[in-house]
């Protein structure tokens, strides 16, 4: 018998989501996608968050909710609690997502559903941090309005996002310096063709980049930072809420600098709805095994 797959909520990503599910011949039932319009053509639309209790495998995006404890869903004609999805489900249902809160944990061992964060998984974690390296390229590009070679650019961090775009800056012949603070991260970013700048050198060479990627999830670049960056640079913050740019001061002094979160689902939705797919088939080959 198959497996019914019940997506809800979510962006451009989950539907295409659940197109790729019907193009593999799943059954599928979307919900709280009504907006979606024409984007789902052959994706039974429901309106009745009851029908999750009959589902297998219940898919939920990334992040599954707002601070307000509300479904992550933009395509959505109102609003629907996590909670409420979650009361509907049966003991035993396999529910997947993008980062799940401690409470959304304990709900759902309280109810027997078997939680499987995909964000946690590696190969998502690596496919998702490539797209939205190749996706941060091509915002510079956009912001930009000239070509990045030879062009002087500095990333912030070298952990999964920075050491791709490293990858990538290098293959269009950027003038790439990489920040970090590990002596061994810096060691790589030499290795790997970028030139390496420890973080307490930071200030005296701010004024040289065209063009800053941040990736650290922490303040580095404060007002008494911002003051010393060049007044056309373009300033892209990838690292999760706060970031790491002050970005109402940068706003003060005249700075082009802007939060880019969510990348992936913006730039290549129906890749990133079938890095999704793939992850979320991965976990249940796994457990067909155990």
């Amino acid at each position: 018998m198959k497996t019914t797959f019940y997506i809800a909520g979510g962006d451009e990503r989950m539907v295409h989501l659940a197109n790729a599910l019907i193009k593999d011949g799943e059954n599928v039932t979307a919900f709280a996608l009504e907006k979606s319009g024409k984007l789902l053509p052959q994706v039974n639309v429901s309106t009745d968050i009851g029908d999750a209790a009959s589902a297998g495998v219940v898919i939920l995006p990334l992040p599954v909710s707002d601070e307000k404890g509300f479904l992550n869903a933009p395509f959505a004609e109102g609003k629907c609690r996590l909670s409420d999805v979650m009361k509907v489900l049966s003991p035993g249902t396999l529910l997947f997502g993008g980062k799940f809160s401690v409470e959304n944990r304990e709900e759902a061992k309280k109810k027997d559903i078997i939680l499987c964060d995909y964000y946690e998984r590696e190969e998502f974690t690596v496919r998702n941090a490539s797209l939205t390296a190749e996706a941060a390229v091509a915002l510079s590009l956009e912001l930009l309005r000239e070509s990045i070679r030879e062009m002087p650019g500095l990333i912030l961090g070298h952990g999964r996002i920075g050491r791709l775009l490293l990858a990538m800056l290098k293959a269009l012949d950027a003038d790439v310096t990489v920040a970090a603070r590990r002596f061994s991260d810096l060691a790589w970013i030499r290795s790997e063709g970028g030139t390496p700048l420890e973080f307490c050198h930071l200030k005296e060479n701010l004024g040289k980049f065209r063009v800053i990627f941040n990736t650290v999830p922490a303040p580095v670049l404060k007002r008494e930072e911002l003051v010393l960056i060049r007044k056309d640079a373009i300033l892209i913050d990838l690292a999760s809420p706060p970031g790491g740019i002050a970005l109402e001061d940068a706003k003060e002094l005249g700075l082009d600098a802007r939060m880019a979160l969510g990348l992936p689902g913006k730039f290549a939705p129906k890749t990133a709805g079938e890095i999704i797919r793939d992850t979320v088939f991965n976990e249940l080959k796994e457990r067909e095994a155990l």
